[in-house]
Formats: structure tokens, sequence, C-alpha cells
């Protein structure tokens, strides 16, 4: 490593020391008050009128039951909010099941209640929570007053998300998923609660440095009072398989669990779980920060080995994952390739998820809380930033663009306090530099002019989720001004159901789309766009006309792109438009950089055939969710961190950004390697 890098980092190429208990040390602790003992002391705290039945630790929060919805909704707010500053623990509001009507009942109930011009497309009752989500045409027609109104008549505390344009698969499998376990989820907020709210070890002299031999992989977890240590298992000096493991003396937290797309299998398709003494119990949550498949799509996994914890994300997120996850079970299935999980999987991961919104510090652990912001880079995307016992922050970027786009804001950089900043680089070299966007706009519109003119067909494989709804976007606003020729449009893969997320969880979305969609403009439906299927693929194929193609997935890793490179591949008429990150090892990125003149695939038949690449390519810079190297830069420079830790990025790129923040900023960096542990305090 270079001078500017960490010093203390761990390998184990090295000799390490391991912080071992010694049997017969004493073990002081901080003592926590018991459930019940909190219990009392809420009780003694808040009027009678309250009618609380019940208080329990449930996950990381302190619920409260009660008989009296109204009240406690409105006049009960008052008193929780001085104590939660007091017992420094977050209080929710459930009604008791007695007083909860069923759940036909209140779908008639709140038809009755809500204005006439808002109409309700699905209501779903969730027995271990007492709420009631309702998709709703107009959710900002809705006010508080609205909600107390519903909660009294029917008993259920509601929730609005936005009507989808078309039914979501996703979302309906999340809801008939938690309906199903309703008794086993509440069981196992309960037991979260009593582990999260359990009573910190607190290391004394109990421990002792004892010298290890070197050894591949780490023998014990063990830290004292003093330490934070990062275990790095995937997604560093590459892009892919993003996976870390954050250790303190209390806790373990890991954040991300991706595969790498540009690997089949093996070791380095997947985050290096087995170099550790690895218990599952022993963890304490999973933080993802955003639903792309090299943060999360080996999540399932931890599932099918044994992992029963918490997954905490953003709300948008969960059904984006869950679109993806299935979508993986599905190529696996149809292509006969590996897949380390089931549906049943996925199911477990659904049960067992928390969701977030932005800036809501919450403890997911004695000693840590977590916030989650906005990252800019897809819907719901979210940097992690972990408060560990008010002593040491750690900021972990995930995928980020400090930038705006036509769909989001650009990502929060505000913080009071990073000690460690943990930033990607995927565009890390010092070219890296994004075009500006109406130069953008104009040079992706006349690529794509100069194919449709001569008659041929552009295809752009797309990620289902960002990128496709950035370009729908930009293709329907060109189109409608007429600087891109006129001509069909064709969505295919799991573009549409992504995008009718993107309309449920509008209000994650970018300011600017908010205020169309809140007008009534859905702006993922256009007359220029027409959504098929597989059954329509040879009708689009077969037709001579000009067309532009949308398919999935963006790397041209399974997927309709595939089926649709196949056969516009061969023609030097048609043209491939790249407008996302292409990784090593992929179709995508071989076809890209030119390395490849064929390409043996199966055809219908399941016959293996030549496929050869005679068709135009080309890589449009600055549709990416990515920040470039000015970005990042400029982000770290506003977060202002004592070190910073580089990972996402190629190794030359990755170093690039380490180096320049030393070299420009006068912050220690450092590029760790996988398998490697970094002491960060």
């Amino acid at each position: 490593m270079e001078k500017h890098e960490i010093e203390d980092l761990e390998s184990p190429r090295r000799p390490r020391q391991e912080l071992r208990r010694q049997p017969d040390a004493p073990v002081s602790k901080v003592t926590t008050e018991s459930e019940d003992e909190v219990a009392k002391t809420i009780l003694q705290s808040i009027p009678p009128d309250s009618q609380i039945t019940n208080v329990r630790f449930e996950g990381p929060t302190i619920a409260l039951y009660t008989k009296n919805p109204k009240f406690a909704l409105t006049e009960l707010t008052y008193y929780l909010s001085s104590l939660s500053k007091t017992l420094k623990k977050r209080f929710v509001i459930r009604t008791d099941t007695s007083v909860r009507i069923a759940e036909d009942a209140t779908r008639q109930a709140v038809a009755k209640l809500l204005p006439k011009d808002v109409q309700v497309s699905a209501v779903f009752c969730d027995d271990a929570t007492g709420e009631v989500v309702l998709e709703v045409s107009r959710p900002e027609a809705i006010d508080p007053a609205m909600i107390v109104q519903i909660a009294q008549s029917t008993g259920w505390i509601a929730h609005t998300r936005r009507s989808p344009h078309i039914p979501s698969t996703s979302i309906n499998t999340i809801h008939s998923t938690l309906k199903s376990s309703a008794r086993e989820r509440s069981d196992f907020l309960q037991k979260l609660g009593t582990r999260l709210f359990r009573s910190p070890l607190v290391v004394g002299n109990g421990y002792d440095r004892t010298e290890e031999p070197s050894s591949p992989r780490p023998q014990g977890w063990s830290t004292n009072k003093e330490e934070v240590m990062l275990f790095c298992l995937g997604g560093v000096k590459q892009v892919g398989r993003s996976c870390f493991i954050v250790v303190t003396p209390e806790s373990k937290i890991m954040l991300d669990c991706g595969i790498n797309p540009g690997e089949p299998s093996g070791l380095d398709a997947y985050p290096r779980l087995d170099w550790l003494n690895f218990n599952f119990d022993d963890l304490d949550a999973v933080v993802i920060g955003h639903a792309h498949i090299d943060h999360q799509g080996f999540l399932p996994a931890l599932f099918k080995f044994g992992y029963r914890g918490p997954v905490y994300c953003t709300e948008p997120t969960l059904p984006l994952m869950t679109l993806l996850q299935m979508d993986s079970v599905k190529i696996a299935h149809s292509n006969g390739t590996y897949l380390p999980y089931e549906a049943r999987d996925v199911h477990e991961v659904i049960k067992r998820t928390i969701t977030l919104p932005y800036g809501k510090p919450t403890d997911i652990s004695p000693d840590i809380t977590v916030t989650l912001n906005n990252a800019g880079h897809i819907m719901g995307s979210s940097t992690v930033h972990l408060n560990i016992s008010g002593a040491h922050n750690i900021l972990y970027s995930g995928d980020y663009k400090y930038a705006r786009t036509q769909l989001l804001d650009s990502a929060v950089a505000t913080y009071p306090r990073v000690e460690t900043l943990i930033t990607e680089s995927t565009y890390g070299n010092s070219s890296d530099v994004m075009p500006d966007q109406q130069f953008v706009y104009r040079n992706f519109t006349d690529s794509i002019n100069k194919v449709l003119i001569e008659g041929g067909k552009v295809l752009i494989p797309v990620p289902a989720v960002g990128r496709a709804q950035e370009i729908m976007l930009v293709m329907a606003k060109e189109m409608s001004d007429g600087r891109l020729v006129e001509c069909p449009i064709y969505i295919e893969g799991m573009i549409s159901e992504a995008s009718a997320i993107h309309m449920s969880y509008a209000h994650y979305l970018g300011a600017d789309v908010r205020r169309s969609v809140s007008q009534g403009i859905n702006p993922f439906q256009s007359e220029y766009f027409t959504v098929i299927s597989g059954g329509k693929r040879e009708e689009v194929l077969n037709d001579e006309n000009p067309a532009i193609v949308m398919a999935t997935s963006g790397m041209l890793e399974g997927g309709p792109s595939v089926e649709y490179f196949k056969e516009l591949a061969p023609s030097p008429k048609n043209k491939i438009i790249f407008v996302s990150y292409q990784i090593n090892g992929t179709l995508g990125r071989r076809v890209l950089d030119g390395n490849v003149s064929e390409v043996s695939m199966m055809d219908k038949s399941g016959k293996l055939k030549v496929v050869p690449v005679r068709c135009q390519t080309q890589k449009i810079d600055g549709f990416s969710g990515h920040s470039d190297f000015n970005q990042i830069m400029n982000f770290v420079a506003k977060v202002k961190p004592k070190r910073v830790l580089v990972n996402h990025g190629e190794r030359t790129k990755s170093e690039n950004v380490a180096s320049a923040i030393y070299s420009r900023l006068k912050i220690r960096s450092g590029v760790p390697d996988n398998r490697e542990i970094v002491r960060l305090r």
C-alpha cells in the first residue's frame, strides 16, 4: 500500500492480534431497564384515557397497544415525545386486536370516509402491526385528521401509498407473504426488541491481546471496548458483490450482501463468508443500501444458510429487491444456471425486513444507530450512517450520485460528524468526468436518429431499476419536442413493473417528478411507449421498420436484452447503446470493448449457435447513477471525514481516488483488499 494509506490495516497475510476474554475475567455491565420496568415508567407517565393494554419491545421501537386510537394518535403523542427524549427510545402506537374490524369491513369503511375524488385500488391489513396500507389515487388528499378518523372507525392505523398504473406482482407478493406470516413476524419483532434493548456489555480488563499465527481466515470476532473493526468481504478493487461487516464490542452489522454479475459462480461471485468462522446468530443486522443485484443479490442465500435476523432498508428498496431477486430465480430456472437460493428464501427476506424512511435515526443494536439518507443513485438508494456509541461515525456511501438527475435529487452530503467514510469509485479515473446534461441528451438523440434514418433498430440494454426510468423520461421528452425521430419505443422485461413501483413510491423521486405526479401526470406512460412480452418479441424483430427497444438486463447477462441481441447483433445497420456501467466479465463489457466478433449462444431449440457481432456499439456517458471523479471529490470535501476507505471500483480507479483524496484534501485514505480487516478505532 502507498504511504498515504491506512497504517493499521490488518491482513490475513500478516500476523495480527486477536482479542480473547480470559475465562475467569470479571465482566461489568451497564444496566438497561427491563421491558416490565420500561412499561411501568411509561404507564405512570401517560393519562388513563390512553387505554394502553400492552407495552412491549418490538424491533427497534417500543410498541404501545391502545383501545382508544383517537386519543393515542392525538393527545398521547405529546406525552410520548417527552418520554422518547427521557428514555432515549422510539415509540410506535398500535391498536389492540379487540378494536380492529375485519378487512372487508375496513375496506367498506375506508371507502365511505375518503373524499369522493380519491379512488382506492387496494386495502391490506397487517395483523402483525395493526396497520392498514391504502393504495389510493391521491395520497396527498388524505390528511392526519383523516388517518385518525380511519383508526377510530376501523381500529387500524392507516398508511397510504399511491396506486400504481399497473398491478405490481412484487408488491402483491410482499402483501401475501406478510399476511401469511403475521404470527411469525409478531414473534420475530418481540425477540428482536429483546435482543436489541439487551443490557450492553462493557469490556473492562477482562480482555487481553494474544499473538496469533498468520491464517487465511480470522479465528474470532472479539474486540476490546475501544475497537471498531471493518471486515471486507467483497466489493473492494472491483465492482460487484459489495459486502462489509462492522464489528464493535457489542455488535456485528453487515453492510450490503451482493453478487458479482460478471462471475457465474465460485469464490469470485459471492461475498467471502467462507473466510470467517461465521455464526449467523452473532449477526445483529443486515443493512441494504439499494436494490441492485451487486449490493443485495446474495441476501436470500443468507436466509437459506440460517440467518434469521433483521434486514433494514428504505421503503421502496424492499419491493425493488423482491422484483430483482424473484427475476434471478426465474432466469436461473429458465437457463438451468446455478443460483444459491430459491423463491422460498426470498419470502424469508420479506418477513424479516424492516423498512425505514430517510433521515430517521434508528437503533439497530445496543451501541449502533443507523440513519439512511438519499444517495441519488436509484429510487430508495441510501447512504448508511452508523453512529457507534456516539464515539465513532461511519458513513457507507453505497452507490451515490452527487448531482441532480431527471429522476432523483442529489445525494445528501451534510453530516455533523464522520470519522470514517467508505466511498465508491466506479468512475474514479481523473478523466471520468460526465459531460453537461444537455450535451448528453443531444448526443444520445443524434446517435439514435442516425440508425433510425438508415432503417435500423436500436437496442438499449438497461437495468430495470433506475436507468430504465431515467431513459424513459428523456426519450419521451426528446420525441415529444421533435428532436428524436418518431418511431415505436418497445419496453420489455421488468421495466414496466419497476416503473409501477416507482409510481407507488413517487415521494422518493426528485422534486420535479414529484410535482408532475402530484398533478396527475404519470411520467412513465407515454403514447410513444409500447409494452410487450416475450410472445410479441418476434413481431418486433420481424417488422422491418426502424424501432427502439429497451430491455433488461443492462449488461446482457440474461433476460430479454440477450434475446434481442441474438437477432440484432449480426446486422451492421443496427446499434446497441449502453447507458449504464458494464462490469468486467459480463457480455455487455466484452461487446462494448470490441473483444468479441462472435458469441456462442443457445437458440430457441436449446442448440448452440454462433452469433456474429457486426452491429454498431456505443457507450453514452452521462446517464450513470454513479458520481464521476469530480463529484466524488466534491462529496468527500463536503462530508469532511477524518479518513476514507475506497471501494466499488476497478483497482486503478479506486487507487486514483484514494491518492487524489490524500493529495488534494489532505485526508488519510486507503484501498483495502477483499478479506482484509481494517481497524477503524
